[in-house]
């Protein structure tokens, strides 16, 4: 609760002070967390009256076990600690580090530009404030420790899954052992414990909202149930996933709510509802979510978020089980997967068909006997159809489980075609049926109940309903972990139970091997896990994901030949990025360039420098890690540029850097021995990462301000004149500041004309590389457009006037500009004055 609190503060701490105009002050960030800090000794009063109920019990816990908490905590800790400033920003991190740049200088529409909630931006935007600049450990530390808190969580709530008659304090403590072991050593929990990303906020934050609200169903302590409320808001404000534990929530209320009914009558239901309770739960709740999505919901972005989630979720059902396979075999090991899915649907088959329960048959047999009677059935002969039907649908479901595993198609709706329903699948229906089963099977209120619903939920959501759920599937790691623990603990108890017909020494080593006595077999587990993740997440002298299949371990087969087509995050990649952008921040790399990496990566680590929209500009940036290759021109780069810096990396890797030719650099090539190696530059990098170097404004432009039609203003320039000469090119970045909501898609052309000569050279487009249509911009968002036009071999040498503006394509009608008194002054503003030379 201390953690969750915590986080709650601090985040809630930094969504407020971005609402306060102008940037985020340290002084600001520490007075407020220190006055909340504070607050405790001064109420501290208040606080002692409160009467304290206990939580639970603290189980006996014996030394084996402390061994295997030591190794479920600090192996995943180094698994997630170790090389973290490793590996460069991946895309959506850095597209939330310049976010948290922009919000931290003052941009206050930079949380709301997004399509996620601003959690993966508010706890860098806290790490950034207090230390000055940031590194990729400083700005993933949140989501590391976020990461390590669910660990701890997992276990809590495995103690929670007493089911009787197994009620022995060994067994919680056992359970939560397992499924903390399979929750810690997970791979996308590792790999999310490693990136700034929501994924690791949404798992934790939704796991304590389902262990307070258990808690308080046990105990009834109503501030839980606040608390519980404030953890699913905090989820919420990461990510939208949070939303999956809601059903879990809401069974755990309704089990408190009807219990009375059925011990007491509706009378005492209405008396002992938990109004109040739940009250605090929606209070906690709309607390912390709704400062940002009130304001979000009115903004435009939240009807483009709204477009993004429908087209992600899709019309149809469909089966993406092939996609949950390999993507877990290839973060957590194909071991992991097929372990742990023979543990939970072996389990729930034996539940739902196969266990022997004498009190749960007996149950049946009275509930059915108005039946039984009407019918003149014999009452022993009714259960033995029970148990015989049960056995029955076991093996239905069992076929039906292993069709689709083998056939993922074998259950298509092809034969509904021509009725809309040609590209439905009716895979879901033998793992509905099975959860649906489990969950009617075991107690009423129970808590493996909740965990059940909450499994439930997210597998059948991403697997058969989602269109494009890739690794969202993370939201099922929770409650899977929990059932594999439960599962395995179970089947472990039952084979001992049989092994009595054995051998002394067998059945002694049965009892050092399996749990609840051993902890062999969850220890060997655990250690061949570390193995896989370590060689996958931490290892980089070859990189598992970069260098695949060279990055795979023999010991670990997998029938997949190849990486997942997209959703890599938290492997090991290093492209020597800071290495250019710091020889760009010393001035050595001057001039617009091209990359064969994503525009979000370079854009961080060139901090906003010129990338050109044509196949000829200053440089090409040619990493060989990459994160979302880009298609280059490569007849172009082989025949008109040369290398001019090549970066040689610890990894074997290489950063290259050509620049067209004619060069105007001396070419060189830095080791680990050069001043200006890789790594030397990183750490400049690092010690200059403030803020102001990442937020994308007008820094470094020409000063200049032009109105358009009061809808859109120029706001300042850059131009690069060093190749402006015959069949050269002419770089230019024109900054826009959106005035108003524009209603119309304006392109924008730059012009070099004389009035005696007419137009000579020109470059028109679509904002920003044709991708930021001016209907999208923003009111008061600053916008940087580049352009390069290309100058013919033949154009005559002199002075050219730069003439720019802004037209609709359809009409090739142009926006005024305006003069001071605000009065149409033309339709083509001349921006400045160009020299063309030899």
């Amino acid at each position: 609760m201390a953690a969750v609190l915590s986080y709650t503060f601090s985040g809630m701490t930094m969504l407020l002070l971005h609402y306060l105009p102008g940037p985020i002050e340290r002084w600001q960030l520490l007075l407020t967390l220190n006055l909340v800090a504070l607050l405790p000794l001064v109420g501290k009063q208040v606080w002692s009256n409160i009467p304290h109920t206990d939580t639970g019990y603290l189980p006996t816990i014996s030394v084996s076990t402390l061994l295997l908490y030591f190794l479920i905590i600090a192996m995943p800790l180094a698994l997630r600690l170790t090389n973290l400033n490793y590996s460069e920003f991946q895309g959506d991190e850095a597209l939330a580090m310049i976010s948290a740049a922009e919000s931290l200088t003052g941009h206050e529409d930079a949380l709301f530009l997004r399509s996620k909630g601003p959690s993966e931006l508010l706890y860098p935007m806290t790490m950034w404030t207090l230390t000055g600049t940031v590194t990729e450990a400083i700005a993933r530390l949140p989501f590391t420790l976020a990461s390590m808190w669910g660990i701890l969580t997992i276990i809590l709530l495995g103690q929670r899954i007493l089911i009787p008659p197994l009620t022995e304090s060994r067994f919680a403590v056992t359970v939560g052992t397992l499924a903390g072991g399979f929750f810690a050593f997970n791979g996308f929990m590792v790999a999310f414990g490693r990136i700034v990303q929501y994924q690791a906020l949404v798992v934790w934050f939704s796991s304590v909202a389902l262990l307070l609200l258990l808690v308080w169903q046990q105990t009834g302590q109503k501030r839980l149930a606040f608390v519980s409320g404030l953890s699913l808001g905090m989820g919420l404000l990461a990510h939208y996933d949070a939303i999956l534990v809601l059903p879990a929530l809401v069974w755990i209320v309704t089990v408190v709510t009807v219990k009375p009914l059925l011990k007491q009558g509706g009378v005492a239901m209405l008396r002992q509802a938990p109004y109040l309770s739940s009250g605090l739960f929606m209070l906690g709740m709309l607390m912390t979510s709704l400062p940002f999505y009130l304001p979000y919901s009115l903004d435009p972005q939240a009807n483009r978020t709204g477009e993004y989630v429908g087209n992600r979720i899709g019309d149809s059902l469909r089966n993406n089980l092939p996609d949950f396979f390999h993507f877990n075999s290839f973060y957590s090991s194909f071991y992991y997967i097929v372990l742990t899915t023979l543990l939970i649907f072996a389990w729930a088959l034996w539940k739902v068909c196969f266990s022997k329960d004498k009190q749960t048959d007996q149950h049946r047999v009275e509930k059915s006997a108005w039946v039984i009677n009407s019918l003149h059935f014999d009452p022993v002969l009714f259960a033995k159809l029970v148990q015989w039907g049960r056995y029955t649908l076991g093996l239905l479901l069992t076929l039906g489980i292993l069709f689709i595993l083998m056939r993922p198609d074998g259950l298509d709706f092809n034969f509904f075609g021509g009725h809309g329903f040609d590209d439905w699948s009716l895979a879901f229906l033998p793992f509905a049926l099975l959860l649906l089963g489990l969950f009617l099977q075991l107690p009423f209120g129970s808590v493996t109940q909740s965990i059940v619903v909450w499994l439930a939920v997210p597998f059948l959501g991403y697997n058969f309903v989602v269109a494009l759920g890739l690794t969202h599937i993370y939201t099922i790691v929770p409650a899977w972990s929990l059932l594999s623990g439960l599962a395995l603990y179970e089947f472990s108890l039952l084979l001992q139970q049989h092994a009595g017909r054995l051998s002394p020494s067998i059945q002694r080593g049965l009892a050092t091997l399996l749990p609840p006595n051993g902890y062999l077999l969850p220890a060997i587990l655990y250690l061949l896990l570390t193995v896989f993740l370590w060689n996958s997440f931490v290892r980089h002298d070859v990189e598992y994901w970069q260098d695949y299949p060279a990055g795979e371990m023999a010991l670990f087969w997998t029938p997949y030949k190849e990486p997942p087509k997209a959703g890599f995050f938290g492997f090991a990649h290093r492209a020597g990025w800071k290495a250019v952008g710091q020889q760009i921040s010393m001035g050595e790399l001057q001039g617009d360039y091209g990359s064969n990496e994503e525009p979000d990566v370079t854009t961080w680590y060139t901090r906003g420098a010129p990338r050109a929209c044509d196949p000829q500009p200053e440089f090409y940036f040619l990493a060989d890690d990459l994160i979302d290759p880009v298609e280059l021109p490569t007849d172009i780069i082989e025949t008109s540029y040369q290398t001019v810096r090549q970066f040689d990396l610890s990894n074997g890797k290489n950063m290259r850097v050509k620049q067209l030719t004619p060069i105007r650099l001396e070419p060189r090539q830095t080791d680990e021995t050069d001043e200006t190696d890789e790594t030397a530059l990183a750490v400049l990098f690092d010690q200059s990462a403030t803020p102001e170097q990442f937020a994308r404004s007008v820094r470094g432009a020409i000063p200049i301000s032009v109105n358009f039609a009061n809808l859109i203003q120029l706001v300042g320039y850059d131009i690069d004149t060093q190749r402006a000469t015959p069949n050269g090119r002419l770089p230019v970045t024109l900054y826009w500041q959106a005035l108003t909501s524009i209603p119309a898609n304006y392109q924008v052309f730059t012009h070099l004309e004389k009035e005696d000569t007419g137009l000579v050279a020109q470059a028109d487009g679509v904002p920003v590389c044709w991708q930021y249509p001016t209907d999208l911009w923003r009111p008061g968002q600053i916008i940087a457009d580049q352009h390069a036009i290309p100058l013919s071999v033949d154009i005559p040498l002199g002075d050219y006037p730069l003439q720019i503006g802004l037209y609709l394509p359809d009409t090739f009608e142009r926006l005024d500009w305006l003069d001071e008194a605000g009065n149409p002054a033309g339709n083509s503003f001349h921006l400045t004055t160009v020299t063309i030379s030899e």
